[in-house]
């Protein structure tokens, strides 16, 4: 039987034996498209500015937005960027909503009291009910990651309040279990988990500098992954593959934004848009990188893009003119390139989703058109009684 496909209105019948021909030509069109993004102004829980600093696989977003009167700072939740859902608080005035999973497990941090202390916290699904996962013995306890089983990273102070460690916490919540620190340290802090308990993070080290870690599944033994040739690093985001994103000094002192290979690796120094400083915060199982750089007045921020064939690419050159955003900080990216984060629109400070576009370029097009056309030239082939060769290209008015 032929391959069928659609393309605009035309629907092309290909022979088994152009078909892998035709799939290439496919290929070459969806990959070779200049990259752009529609945005999306998130809103607000009524108050002047909001924050989004994840997005789920399935496009739920998590985080912080202003209420009412800028009364109070509560963790939001929201599906595909529609209405912000107000998460509350664990009984204080403020929250903070910092990763999300498939199910809308949401976790972050919150008061819980008057105080200004503050408690790890993880939602029900869809943006349920906030749980508080109490603390390593401290005051002090904040959520900062979590993956598909409901393990939460994040950090806490300790007994007696002297310093924080690192923590997971058992599927949906559980027992919070001190990670320690490097060799050396006395204080470290998770940032990230992904979906075999691997916890991204920094750990204070013997020469009295944080260096960012990657720890063995399930929270096992904390590695140093080092930095760009500078005293300190910072490990913010890992992928399924142990692709660690974050920042580091370099031996100049300024600091760049950085992705390890697989499993803690070497550190790559992903550069900056111009200016002398980069960090990045988010990385998905494809590689890519999202979060801040300056320009090259050192004073200006715009969020970026890092993917291996494009290198470092601010933001806001990927969603056109005239659309009143700055985007300043790309604080997470998905596996289907969705961004989240905040920028200014409209003189405040707001929550952004950005989807992506594909736009093929012209060349490539141009390709496929003549691909199909050497197909069609198949129609035209003599035609023999004792053998039939055909390729049929037919217009379709649909």
């Amino acid at each position: 039987m032929p391959s069928v496909c659609v393309i605009g209105a035309f629907i092309v019948k290909i022979p088994r034996r152009y078909s892998l021909v035709f799939a290439l030509l496919l290929s070459g069109l969806a990959t070779a498209g200049a990259q752009s993004y529609t945005v999306l102004d998130l809103g607000t829980l009524g108050g002047t500015t909001s924050q989004a600093f994840a997005i789920s696989s399935t496009g739920s977003i998590a985080g912080t937005s202003l209420i009412a009167n800028d009364a109070a700072q509560n963790a939001f939740y929201s599906i595909n960027g529609t209405s912000l859902v107000d998460l509350g608080t664990l009984g204080g005035l403020a929250s903070v909503g910092s990763a999300i999973n498939a199910s809308g497990q949401v976790a972050g941090s919150s008061n819980f009291d008057s105080s200004s202390f503050n408690h790890a916290f993880l939602s029900n699904p869809n943006g349920g009910a906030l749980n508080d996962l109490g603390t390593l013995g401290g005051s002090n306890s904040f959520g900062n990651g979590v993956n598909a089983s409901g393990q939460v990273a994040g950090y806490s102070s300790i007994t007696g309040n002297s310093t924080s460690h690192a923590f997971l916490s058992d599927p949906n919540g559980g027992h919070l279990n001190d990670l320690g620190t490097l060799s050396g340290g006395t204080s470290s802090f998770g940032n990230a988990v992904n979906s075999s308990g691997q916890v991204a993070g920094y750990s204070g080290t013997a020469s009295g500098f944080n260096h960012a870690f990657l720890s063995d599944p399930n929270g096992g033994t904390l590695h140093d992954l080092g930095t760009l040739g500078g005293r300190f690093s910072f490990g913010l985001a890992v992928n399924d593959i142990g692709q660690v994103a974050g920042r580091s000094e370099l031996a100049s002192f300024v600091q760049h934004a950085f992705l390890s290979a697989p499993n803690g690796g070497t550190l790559q120094d992903l550069g900056t848009l111009g200016g002398s400083s980069s960090f990045g915060e988010s990385v998905n199982d494809s590689g890519n990188v999202t979060g801040y750089s300056f320009l090259s007045d050192n004073s200006t921020q715009h969020a970026f893009l890092y993917t291996s064939n494009g290198g470092l690419v601010d933001l806001n050159n990927l969603i056109g003119n005239g659309t009143g955003w700055v985007l300043l900080n790309a604080e997470a990216i998905n596996d289907s390139g969705m961004i989240v984060g905040f920028g200014t629109f409209g003189g405040q400070m707001h929550a952004f989703l950005l989807d992506p576009l594909l736009i093929p370029e012209p060349g490539v097009a141009s390709l496929l058109v003549a691909g199909i056309g050497i197909l069609g030239v198949c129609r035209l082939a003599r035609t023999y009684a004792s053998r039939s060769r055909w390729c049929a290209i037919q217009g379709s008015n649909l």
